[in-house]
């Protein structure tokens, strides 16, 4: 295998890694976020309650 076909490998990879990187990134904040749409309805459930 020559160095440019490795190199060319190695730059997917790194590709790869962070495409990863960005998608795990971006499925976390779905989640924080709608943990934090969950909190504001308890929120509002407990406020309306409470009056």
């Amino acid at each position: 295998m020559d160095d440019t076909h490795l190199e060319k490998l190695r730059k997917r990879h790194r590709a790869l890694d962070r495409l990863i990187d960005t998608t795990k990134a971006l499925s976390r904040q779905g989640e924080l976020a709608q943990l934090k749409r969950q909190r504001l309805r308890l929120k509002d459930r407990i406020a309306q309650a409470a009056s």
